[in-house]
């Protein structure tokens, strides 16, 4: 009898601590405008629209590791694939409908502040895939947030971008000559 008390207990206990852990990683959200300086963003009234960036769970150093690992070794096309699973959030231009975020990772800045990055396998228009433009050799979005101690900053949004590994290093090419920018980000 009392050791199934304290295997009880001990399962209670460490079920808080997996929620408490867990919600401190969950539901981050991320607000701000979307600017586009080039102009490109020619549905909107304005070159300006708000985002909303919310965050499930942030993608674990494994897998993002075996992501790593499908890029180096099969290409963006198996990366592409791979990234078709994943749901770590969800982000939302405008009033429109929240599009995936396929992966979320967040890094700690020596200034007590964050770098948060997310990759998204951007949908492709009928339009490109018919045509077969040169945007469809830019399969992904790529989002990077520089934020300070009190959880604000500004970003970078790159929605066409090709990726590729460079040693251990991410590189992000933009189809667009300028990435469009986020301003006024804020953690709520």
């Amino acid at each position: 009898m009392n050791s199934r008390r304290t295997l009880l207990r001990t399962t209670l206990i460490a079920l808080a601590a997996l929620a408490l852990s867990t919600a401190a990683f969950a539901g981050t959200q991320f607000t701000g405008n979307l600017v586009d300086p080039a102009g490109t963003l020619g549905h909107f009234r304005s070159n300006t629209a708000p985002l909303v960036i919310h965050i499930d769970h942030y993608t674990e150093d494994a897998e993002a590791q075996r992501l790593a690992g499908i890029l180096k070794q099969k290409g963006p096309d198996a990366l592409r694939d791979a990234l078709w699973d994943q749901e770590a959030g969800f982000i939302r231009v405008g009033g429109g409908l929240g599009y995936p975020i396929a992966a979320a990772r967040v890094h700690p800045t020596p200034d007590g502040g964050q770098i948060v990055r997310l990759m998204i396998d951007r949908p492709l228009s009928q339009r490109e895939v018919i045509n077969n433009l040169r945007t469809v050799d830019y399969p992904f979005a790529f989002v990077e947030i520089r934020l300070d101690r009190n959880g604000k900053g500004n970003g970078q949004f790159y929605q066409a971008a090709k990726v590729s590994l460079t040693g251990d290093k991410l590189e992000v090419e933009n189809y667009s000559p300028q990435p469009l920018k986020l301003l006024g980000v804020a953690t709520r």
